[in-house]
C-alpha cells in the first residue's frame, strides 16, 4: 500500500490572504505628510497626491524591495533622511496597517484542523513581509512563511517553492496547492513545480495560450473551500494508485 502524501497548501500573501489596497493607501498618506512629498508626476495643483503617490510607489515596489526603495528615496522624492531611519519608519508604519478578515482566519483554521499543512510564499523584503504576517495575526494559522529575500529566489523560480516544501516537511506534487492573485508568479510558478493551482484574477485576463490554473475564484474564501474539497479528490487519486 502506498502512503498518502501529506496534504498541504501554499498561499501568496499580498492581495491573496490579506488586502493591500487600503493599507498601502493609508501608508502613502502618512508618507506624503511625514516627508512633505511634492511634485509627484501626474498630480496637478489640488490633485489627489495620496492616490498618485500610491500608484507611483506601487509601480516602483513591484520591481524592487523596500530597502532598495529607501536607497532611492532621495533621488525619487528628495528625501534626505538616512536610509536606515527611513526603512525603520517603513517597517514600523506599513505592516501595522494590515488586518486579517475573520472569515479567512476561520477557513485557514478549519484546514489545519483537518490536517492540512499551510504555508505562505511571498515575494518581498523579509522584515516587511514577516511583520505583515505578525500584524495581521496570520502566524497562528500557518505552519511556515518564506519570502523571496530569505529564499534567495523570487516566484516563479522553483527554488522558493522548494524552500517552502522543506519548511513544511512535504514533497512538491499534485497533492499540494498554490493559491495566489499573480498569474506569472503564483500560477506559472506553482504549475512549474507540479502543484495544483487556484488563481484569484480580480478581472485580469491572460492570453489564450497562458498556463491555465486548475481553478479561478473571485475570492480567497472560495479558494479555501476548493482546497478543502480537493482533499477528497486527492484521496481518490491515492486509492487509484494502490
Amino acid at each position: 500500500m502506498t502512503a498518502t502524501p501529506a496534504k498541504f497548501a501554499l498561499f501568496d500573501l499580498d492581495d491573496t490572504l490579506v488586502v493591500t489596497s487600503e493599507p498601502f493607501r493609508a501608508f502613502c498618506h502618512e508618507f506624503v505628510l511625514r516627508y512633505a512629498v511634492t511634485g509627484v508626476p501626474g498630480v496637478a495643483d489640488g490633485g489627489d497626491v495620496d492616490a498618485a503617490t500610491a500608484q507611483l510607489l506601487s509601480a516602483r515596489i513591484a520591481t524592487t524591495s523596500w530597502r532598495k526603495f529607501c536607497d532611492k528615496a532621495e533621488e525619487w522624492y528628495g528625501i534626505t533622511a538616512p536610509r536606515e531611519e527611513l526603512f525603520a519608519w517603513v517597517l514600523a508604519t506599513y505592516p501595522a496597517k494590515f488586518t486579517l478578515d475573520p472569515r479567512v482566519a476561520k477557513g485557514l483554521a478549519a484546514l489545519r484542523a483537518d490536517g492540512w499543512k499551510l504555508g505562505i510564499v511571498t515575494n518581498g523584503t523579509t522584515a516587511v513581509q514577516q511583520a505583515k504576517v505578525d500584524h495581521a495575526g496570520l502566524r497562528a494559522y500557518v505552519d511556515f512563511v518564506i519570502e523571496s529575500d530569505a529564499a534567495g529566489a523570487r516566484k516563479p523560480d522553483p527554488r522558493i517553492f522548494e524552500v517552502a516544501a522543506e519548511g513544511l516537511g512535504v514533497e512538491l506534487g499534485p497533492h499540494g496547492w498554490m493559491v495566489g492573485d499573480n498569474h506569472a508568479c503564483d500560477i506559472v510558478g506553482g504549475h512549474g513545480v507540479g502543484l495544483r493551482t487556484i488563481w484569484l484574477p480580480y478581472d485580469n485576463v491572460q492570453p489564450a495560450d497562458a498556463i491555465r490554473p486548475d481553478h479561478a475564484c473571485a475570492t480567497i474564501l472560495e479558494a479555501i473551500e476548493i482546497v478543502a474539497a480537493g482533499d477528497a479528490a486527492t484521496a481518490r487519486d491515492a486509492a487509484d494508485a494502490e
